[in-house]
């Protein structure tokens, strides 16, 4: 006996000492510490070649800044592209720019409450500029000059920033995020700042705010990608180790406290969009991930989340009074646990809509989940960590240094995805409804929870009272309500009998792109490229001509929502929920897609379901059926929006400016509930949606995955061959696009909702497109040059905005239709000069092409590098070989040799393209100001 409590004891000890060490993380992972506390992680990655992902994370923001610093974190983080220790003025961000880098998606930093991070994605093919870059990180950690004049030019750029987030919508937001920080320092210390401050701080503010706040003992350095892990080493050692700390990584802490008791706000606008209820409760920070000893309490937290998500979609479909609903328990800013339920409710039903939530939010937390709901998550979280685990997919780099963050910010230990797969097969069984109930019911403290309500003013005499309110909870809670059922029984099979087969009659070989093409006996084109960029992939898109557009006027309502009503209504002897639970676990996903232009099919999966992912489509395709219930639901809700939306005269600018764009006709019309009640018609979704899928004749199908054509072949036989091969029926246009514009145009009026303008000029056209691909390219580069330009001039040397867009696009289908915008925000007074400034600089562009020759090469060079990158995506090629298909162009050039065509394209064709895209075509003006403000437009808090 006493040899076997002595064994017993060594096996506890051995069990508690193992569940306690740190988890592994994976093998190829190299993190250190340098001696003054930064903390450096590399990870070596070829998904995608030839690049990687940079990150400098800081554990500081605006948490920390004094009275007198309110805003200079966020200020900081803009004036590291404004001179560096290596890089002197705006030299950064050309320097880098010439290397391929996009200002935005390649360059960008965002800072919040206690973080801090810049962003940079680059390539890595040469070891100098992986150098290059560490350095860059390196010069933003210590190295910010902090010019005077540079300061005080980025003041007005800021304030245009500031300008942006002003007007009762945000401020609607701050109220759920002041809600959340429940009086902090958090709640004073938010990252824009005080305008008095960034008017009027002083350098020296700054500059102590850097020296404080910018110690690398709260520093990251993340590198991901296709680099040499011991000479990223020996560069972060290089520029990072001589850097003083004087924190030491310590921080000073500013909890944020639970709520002690119940309260209820009311925020009310007239331009609000809705009326959402948030019910806030706030918690402890969910335990980090550091041992395996935490392991199953995220696991089952994130089971918890999967459930309730899934139960809010499930009772969705039971018309309830509300629009939309969920719960969620997760944190915020890295510092605070929360229970969040939130429910968009309906004017004219806000109080049967409350009802409702709390009912069925009762009914979770009093019940907790049903036994099949548990079985069905498991199922698709374990499976899909299954596939992670076993895939031969490298992870993106982007992917690895969000694990890092998560590590560095938040403690969670980064692991392999084969070891999270055996963690959670380890404790995922002990996971059961008494257990999930039990937490529920545990985070559930009523007593301590706040409600806020946002409305519009049309609404607000509807809102309950906090006491009618409170009461209706505290009565729910006490009431009568029966368990949640959840009983799915199904079909063994998806087909109940085998289809008869076609047969391939004629096989073309595709040199250009490495692809063959089929043709079908029933009139089907297949398209397949066999590819291992994806391990166990497979992507399938077709399409055929038609969609919306070929549809009579009097079906276009019905048609618009034919796809969701059929997509939701299960098929063949499957209903919407049986047909879920069969799929759950597995990799399948099939989209039916009815467009304006054309209509379609998106589907993928891996190798293993291949058969599944054809069985999925030949179901859909044959047996199409319409729920009954589903339809009339679809419809009351679309009537009832239309009903109780909030239409505000800045709403009724927009649809102006639709018209103005669009012309007046049924497609452009607005869907009201009038046409809603008399053209949306049951007996028309079947007909519709069989007349798009009637017949294969005319689709072409693209495959692009990870097997050979021999095996996928006879898949494409059996269940694409057998598809129905008559006559098509709806792939010719009945609409087509007019010229709506045809001279220079102004929209200008003062019933904005905020103190800002919003500037929109729009240059649309006609004109025939013979060149799909190189109208597309041309308008791409110019779309870059035209905004570079005006960034540097209406931001960098003018200060009156903060972003400009401006945005090409073109189309052949129903008819050619050419389309430019260029908008910003700004103060009103600044209207026309930016609207002529920027007309100024569009000539400027047109008449000295001599001018471009830098910033095209810039432009060049990160298209270059973004294919040199798309091309290693299934994504690209089977989205190129659709799009170059169903535009009827004649050469696979742009997909395979894009680098060559991209050096023809001169600053003489840039010059002419924004002549003709721009400055030869009529221009619509239209500028949304401020409403003259009376005394009440402020929001209101009515409790």
């Amino acid at each position: 006996m006493r040899n076997f409590i002595l064994l017993f004891i060594i096996l506890l000890v051995s069990s508690v000492f193992s569940s306690a060490q740190e988890l592994k993380p994976p093998k190829k992972l190299v993190k250190g510490t340098l001696d003054n506390g930064l903390t450096y992680y590399i990870y070596p990655n070829k998904k995608p070649e030839g690049e990687a992902v940079y990150r400098l994370f800081i554990k500081s923001g605006s948490l920390f800044e004094k009275e007198e610093q309110r805003g200079l974190a966020h200020f900081l983080e803009h004036m590291a592209f404004n001179g560096t220790r290596h890089f002197t003025g705006n030299s950064l961000t050309a320097f880098l720019e010439s290397k391929g880098a996009k200002f935005g998606a390649d360059l960008n930093a965002h800072t919040s409450m206690n973080e801090t991070v810049y962003k940079l994605q680059l390539p890595s093919t040469d070891p100098a500029f992986v150098d290059s870059t560490i350095m860059i990180l390196a010069d933003w950690a210590g190295g910010l000059l902090l010019d005077s004049t540079e300061v005080e030019d980025e003041r007005g750029v800021i304030l245009s920033e500031w300008l942006l987030k002003v007007g009762p919508k945000y401020e609607a937001q701050n109220a759920f995020l002041l809600e959340l920080l429940n009086n902090s320092r958090y709640s004073r210390r938010l990252t824009i700042g005080d305008t008095a401050v960034i008017k009027n701080f002083p350098l020296e503010d700054l500059q102590a705010y850097y020296q404080k706040w910018y110690d690398p003992s709260i520093m990251a350095v993340a590198v991901a990608g296709d680099v040499d892990v011991a000479k990223v080493k020996k560069s972060i050692k290089k520029y990072f180790s001589h850097m003083p700390s004087s924190l030491n990584g310590v921080l000073p802490k500013h909890p944020i406290s639970d709520y002690d008791k119940v309260e209820v706000k009311t925020i009310s606008h007239e331009s609000l969009d809705g009326v959402e209820l948030n019910v806030i409760q706030l918690l402890e920070q969910p335990v980090a991930v550091i041992t395996e000893k935490e392991y199953p309490a995220y696991l089952q937290r994130t089971l918890l989340n999967q459930l309730i998500k899934a139960r809010f979609a499930e009772r969705s479909f039971s018309n309830p009074a509300y629009k939309d609903a969920s719960y969620s328990y997760s944190s915020f800013l890295n510092t605070k646990g929360a229970l969040l339920g939130s429910v968009e409710l309906t004017p004219t039903k806000i109080k049967a809509g409350i009802i409702d939530f709390a009912s069925a939010s009762e009914q979770m937390f009093r019940y907790g989940f049903t036994s099949g709901e548990i079985k069905k998550a498991k199922t698709i979280y374990i499976n899909g960590l299954k596939r992670k685990a076993e895939s031969k997919k490298p992870s993106l780099s982007s992917a690895l240094v969000n694990e890092v963050y998560s590590e560095f910010y938040v403690g969670n230990k980064i692991v392999s995805a084969k070891d999270e797969y055996k963690l959670a097969l380890k404790y995922i069984d002990a996971i059961d409804s008494l257990k999930l109930c039990n937490q529920l019911q545990h985070l559930h403290t009523p007593h301590k929870t706040h409600y806020l309500i946002t409305t519009f003013d049309k609404a607000k005499d509807e809102i309950p009272s906090e006491t009618a309110l409170i009461s209706i909870f505290d009565s729910i809670r006490t009431s009568n309500i029966q368990p949640y059922q959840y009983a799915v029984e199904m079909p063994e099979s998806l087909l109940q009998k085998e289809p008869i087969a076609g047969k391939v009659v004629k096989t073309k070989h595709l040199e250009e792109i490495d692809a063959d093409q089929l043709t079908l006996s029933n009139g089907a084109v297949v398209t397949f490229k066999s590819s291992s960029l994806s391990p166990d992939d497979i992507l399938l898109s077709a399409f055929r001509k038609g969609g919306l557009y070929a549809l009579d006027s009097v079906d276009y309502v019905s048609g618009l929502y034919t796809g969701s009503i059929v997509g939701l209504s299960g098929a063949g002897d499957f209903s919407r929920q049986e047909l879920s639970r069969y799929l759950a676990g597995s990799s399948v996903s099939s989209r039916f897609i009815i467009e304006k232009s054309r209509v379609g099919i998106g589907a993928k999966s891996n190798i293993e379901d291949l058969e599944l992912l054809f069985q999925l489509l030949y179901l859909k395709w044959t047996s199409p059926r319409v729920d009954t219930a589903i339809f009339e639901q679809t419809k009351s809700k679309a009537i009832e929006t239309y009903q109780t939306r909030n239409e505000t005269p800045t709403t009724r600018f927009y649809e102006d400016f639709s018209l103005l764009l669009n012309g007046d006709n049924y497609t452009t019309r607005t869907v009201t509930d009038t046409r809603l009640e008399k053209e949306l018609q049951l007996n028309r979704i079947l007909p519709l949606f069989q007349s798009h899928y009637n017949s294969a004749q005319g689709f072409h199908f693209v495959f692009v995955g990870d097997c050979s054509l021999k095996e996928i072949k006879p898949y494409i036989e059996k269940y694409i061959g057998s598809l129905p091969g008559n006559t098509p029926e709806n792939n010719t246009y009945q609409y087509t696009y007019s010229e709506t514009v045809t001279n220079d145009t102004s929209l200008i009026q003062n019933v904005g909702d905020n103190a800002k303008s919003t500037v929109s000029l729009m240059f649309q056209s006609n004109k025939k497109i013979t060149d799909y691909n190189h109208t597309q390219l041309l308008n791409d580069m110019t779309e870059e040059i035209v905004r570079a330009r005006l960034l540097e001039v209406l931001r960098e040397k003018m200060g009156m905005i903060y972003s400009v867009g401006v945005q090409m696009s073109q189309t052949k289908h129903p008819s050619d239709l050419r389309r430019t915008s260029i908008r910003f925000s700004c103060k009103p007074e600044d209207v026309d000069t930016l609207i002529a400034t920027t007309m100024e600089q569009l000539k400027l562009l047109a008449q000295n092409p001599e001018n471009l020759g830098l910033k095209l090469a810039d432009v060049k060079q990160n298209q270059l590098k973004d294919w040199q990158l798309d091309k290693q995506r299934i994504t690209y090629w089977s989205g190129g070989i659709r799009n170059k298909l169903f535009n009827n162009e004649n050469s696979w050039e742009y997909l395979t040799g894009f680098d060559r065509i991209i050096e023809q394209i001169t600053v003489e064709s840039i010059s002419e393209n924004i002549q003709r895209e721009l400055l030869q075509v009529p221009m619509v003006k239209a500028v949304l100001n401020p409403a003259p403000a009376p005394d009440n437009n402020e929001i209101q808090s009515i409790n």
